[in-house]
């Protein structure tokens, strides 16, 4: 499917909701957004050798079209379509049926619930990309949720298709599942203050290719949308299955925010084997200029970004250990071959320049200490986005 067919499809979709909606009342509302990026990179000698020299350059982080459609007071469609790179794909796409605000089921393509990540879009993280450790997020899946919450408790839970699903028939290969949930206690949350603490765990079943093996696979780049070559990665070609879970705390006292997450992930493999990663992030994030209060949103369990003149100054720190060394000793594959450790400190700066515009500038200095490396690689990596929604 080309672009012309995609906005041609998009455009008809719309005219047929919008004509419904003088006799259905249908409420029709084109939402969409466009993140583009410029960066500049260092490396250490150690870096240019395993990974070669990166290149400065601009690139969109994101670009996409869609609509949001509403139908009395308890369904709901939203439909996005993607256009970076000069590339077609599908973001969120699904229905919704509310039986009240805090009781909602949902079906389709969307995000599957696991950590902090799940509750915010790219265009509202603190990092212009994710954190390393956030890799485990396994992001859009074809699937079925429940989402029920009250005041203090929030709780979301799936199952879903592995990305497969999407472009490849079963005749190719035995589609994975995934079955995820993430639980969140509220116990303070007032008016400007509080904090809450969360829980998320996911089962996945690996998914089979034409040659009767199994896979399930890390790659993290460095933290960048502009070069994308990986700074380690995993390939697990004998997985079984894989249960995976992260702890998070978040917490807002009126323009400060802090935000943090542990994730353990455990693979089980043919023959008896395993393999166990980790990681961990922590950040936070004030307004310094026309400080307002953070604002909890109840329904995602996340904080919404300001956007009425605010400058706000983002501090991290991160790691990503996709190593284990019982295994890369005694049941090494080929897949191991680009694991690593990765760990990163990060500075930031975001113009909420009103609701629809942002500039926002990053810094990182990352490490990577790959298995087998004697040396490790440094990089370090200032990046500017603009960023436009509506």
């Amino acid at each position: 499917m080309n672009i012309k067919h995609s906005l041609l499809i998009a455009v008809t979709s719309l005219s047929a909701l919008t004509a419904a909606n003088a006799q259905e009342k249908v409420e029709v509302k084109v939402t969409g957004r466009a993140l583009f990026d410029a960066a500049i990179y260092s490396q250490n000698e150690a870096a240019k050798t395993q990974d070669g020299t990166m290149n400065d350059g601009i690139g969109i982080r994101d670009m996409r079209i869609g609509f949001k459609a509403y139908y009395g007071d308890n369904w709901y469609f939203r439909g996005d379509a993607s256009f970076t790179n000069n590339k077609v794909s599908l973001k969120d796409v699904y229905l919704q049926y509310s039986f009240n605000k805090n009781n909602f089921i949902r079906a389709g393509h969307y995000t599957v619930p696991f950590g902090l990540s799940s509750a915010y879009s790219s265009a509202s993280k603190e990092y212009l990309d994710e954190p390393e450790a956030n890799v485990y997020q396994p992001g859009r899946r074809i699937g079925i949720m429940h989402t029920i919450s009250n005041d203090h408790i929030w709780w979301q839970y799936g199952a879903f298709a592995d990305n497969s699903a999407l472009t490849t028939s079963t005749d190719k290969g035995a589609q994975g599942y995934t079955v995820a949930g993430r639980l969140v206690w509220r116990p303070v949350l007032t008016e400007g203050a509080g904090f809450h603490i969360g829980f998320s765990g996911m089962h996945v079943k690996s998914e089979s290719d034409l040659k009767g093996g199994s896979h399930i696979a890390y790659a993290k780049k460095y933290l960048t949308a502009v070069d994308k070559r990986n700074a380690m990665s995993l390939d697990l070609t004998d997985a079984r299955w894989e249960n995976k879970f992260t702890a998070e705390f978040q917490g807002i006292f009126h323009n400060v925010q802090v935000s943090s997450q542990y994730y353990w992930s455990h693979v089980n493999r043919v023959g008896g084997n395993a393999y166990d990663t980790k990681g961990f992030y922590v950040s936070a994030r004030g307004m310094i200029i026309n400080p307002v209060d953070y604002k909890y949103n109840y329904v995602t369990s996340g904080v919404d970004s300001p956007n009425s003149g605010n400058l706000e100054l983002m501090l991290g720190y991160g790691f990503l250990d996709l190593t284990d060394n019982n295994a890369l000793t005694n049941s090494n594959i080929a897949g191991m071959a680009g694991a690593g450790k990765m760990t990163d400190y990060s500075a930031g700066l975001s113009y909420y320049w009103n609701k629809y515009v942002a500039l926002r500038l990053n810094y990182h200095h990352m490490q990577v200490k790959q298995w087998g490396q004697a040396d490790t690689k440094k990089v370090n990596a200032l990046q500017l986005r603009v960023q436009y929604m509506f």
